[in-house]
This record gives structure tokens, C-alpha cells and sequence, in this order.
């Protein structure tokens, strides 16, 4: 792998992603500290943290693709998670203090697990695991909680769009989920024994999708080449998309206003295509009938 010293200047010139295939007992920051190490191209942001014991999808960003990273951020996510019964945590997952149920519960009937999993779907309120990352007065819970001062948040709407029953083999629930930005997969394990009267701790968790962004474009963090950075269209390429004409790029660059075609649907966010490259994110102006750059990414 060929690599520049001056990386300085790579990274003015790189506008892309990696997706991260991240193994189990790693940080996501030392997944993202591997893989600048191996690209050499400047620092890196993520879409998203994984927790140690998650494993799966990490976006990183690199460049002027820093500029959609919210965009990710805020993309649907699906995941794959395994569910203990029987016990609680410090942590809502297995990496925290576990505490047996006692007495010992009586295993529910998948028809009890089906039946609870009801309340788990659409919009529900959700209290974020007290070990997150979810600031209260602007202090991380995660830090108080390490330091002795445990502070619960207030809860929150989060949409499920998705819940389904895998696999039942007690004290094991497998979960399919497909769920929006800020759902915390721990609190479905947590909260879903606690519906059981079992009590409840996530024991694993993989991340399939991160948007459009999936498991198979992943590659694990000591594997990454310059040849896995994608382009940012892959992450865009549901979104909403006008394509202009190559004489009228420099239309864009200028943030002058262009004509929106007939019938297209007004929705942001939105973006401009120019061949097979994203140039730009659009707004919509003159009730519609024109667009123009809101954010050049190029």
C-alpha cells in the first residue's frame, strides 16, 4: 500500500467513506484510530458509535465528507440483537455488574415475548441506558456513572420502525430491529424484561445497516486499503436526486438558481447529481419551482 507523507494535502483531495466491519472488545475510536493509521489521509469522524461489545457497521468519514455526516448520523439503522432474560446490569449489556433475578423468574412463552413486543413498536418512550454517552446538564452519563454518580435522563421518543421474534431458546431472545436515530438497542433488551418480569440485559449486538450502507461493504479495521473508500453517492443514493446537466455544474458551484422540473417532489434533503457524482445539497425556492446549492460538497 503506497502511502504520501503529506497527508495534509490527501485529505483536502479525499472525499469519501469506509465502512467498517468492527469486531467485538474494541472501542469504535480504536477502530477509527486503525484505520487512519493504514489510510494516511487525515482524521477521520464516525456516524455513529458501537459500543465494545456491538459488533458490525461503523461509517467513517473522510474529507469534505465530513459534510453529509449528520445526514448518516441521523440514517435508519437495523440491527441484530440477543437478549438475556433472567438477569439485570449496571450497564443494560453484558459488559456491566450482573445480578441475577431472584427468586428465579419463570421462563415466558414466545407467545408472552410476542405479546410484549407490541409495545416496543412505532413511537415509544424510551430512558437512555445510564452508562451513554447522552448528556444531562451538559455532563456525559456514562462519566458520572464511573464516577460513583449515577444520573438517570429523562425519557425520550425513539421510532421502531421494525421489531421482530428470530430465535427463542430460554434465557436467550433474538431480536430483528429497524429503528431511528437515538434508539438505544440495550434499552429494548433492558425494557423488554422488564415487561417480562424477568428483568433483562443486552448479550450481543450486530449492526447490519447504517442507511444505505450495509454489512456487506464492510471491511474490518486492520484490512482497510485506500481501495475501501467509497464515494459519498453510495451513502446518498436513496435520497431524493435532480440531475443536472454537465454545462450547468457551474451553476451550482455559483449557488445560482435553477429551474426545478415539472412535477418533481419538493423534499429535503435533496440533492444534485451531475453524471454520476453528487455536487451538491439543494434548497427549494420560488414555491418550488427552482432550486439552488445549499451546502457544495465538492
Amino acid at each position: 500500500m503506497s502511502k504520501s507523507s503529506n497527508s495534509g494535502s490527501q485529505d483536502s483531495a479525499v472525499r469519501g467513506l469506509v465502512v467498517v466491519n468492527k469486531p467485538r472488545g474494541i472501542t469504535s475510536r480504536r477502530a477509527l484510530d486503525l484505520v487512519e493509521r493504514r489510510l494516511e489521509i487525515g482524521p477521520l469522524g464516525h456516524c455513529g458509535s458501537l459500543d465494545p461489545l456491538a459488533t458490525g457497521v461503523l461509517v467513517l468519514v473522510a474529507g469534505k465528507a465530513r459534510k453529509i455526516q449528520d445526514l448518516v448520523v441521523r440514517g435508519e439503522k437495523v440491527y441484530e440483537i440477543v437478549a438475556t432474560l433472567g438477569a439485570r446490569t449496571t450497564t443494560d449489556d453484558a459488559e456491566g455488574e450482573i445480578t441475577v433475578s431472584d427468586p428465579a423468574p419463570a421462563p415466558p412463552s414466545e407467545a408472552d415475548i410476542e405479546k410484549a413486543l407490541l409495545s416496543f413498536r412505532g413511537e415509544i418512550s424510551q430512558v437512555p441506558p445510564t452508562y451513554s454517552a447522552v448528556k444531562v446538564d451538559g455532563k456525559r452519563l456514562h462519566r458520572e456513572a464511573r464516577k460513583g454518580n449515577p444520573v438517570q435522563a429523562k425519557p425520550r421518543t425513539v421510532m421502531v420502525h421494525e421489531l421482530t421474534l428470530t430465535k427463542y431458546e430460554w434465557p436467550e431472545v433474538h431480536l430483528h430491529m429497524r429503528c431511528g436515530s437515538g434508539t438505544y438497542a440495550r434499552a429494548i433488551a433492558r425494557d423488554l424484561g422488564e415487561a417480562l418480569g424477568t428483568g433483562g440485559y443486552m448479550s450481543g449486538l450486530v449492526r447490519t445497516h447504517v442507511g444505505s450502507l450495509d454489512l456487506s461493504m464492510a471491511t474490518p479495521p486492520e484490512e482497510v486499503e485506500p481501495e475501501h473508500i467509497l464515494g459519498i453517492e453510495s451513502a446518498l443514493k436513496n435520497f431524493p436526486r435532480l440531475n443536472v446537466p454537465l454545462d450547468q455544474r457551474h451553476l451550482l458551484s455559483r449557488g445560482q438558481s435553477l429551474r426545478t422540473p415539472p412535477g418533481f417532489p419538493i423534499e429535503e434533503p435533496c440533492f444534485a447529481w451531475v453524471g454520476g457524482e453528487v455536487v451538491a445539497a439543494v434548497t427549494f425556492t420560488n414555491n418550488g419551482t427552482k432550486f439552488r446549492t445549499r451546502r457544495l460538497l465538492v
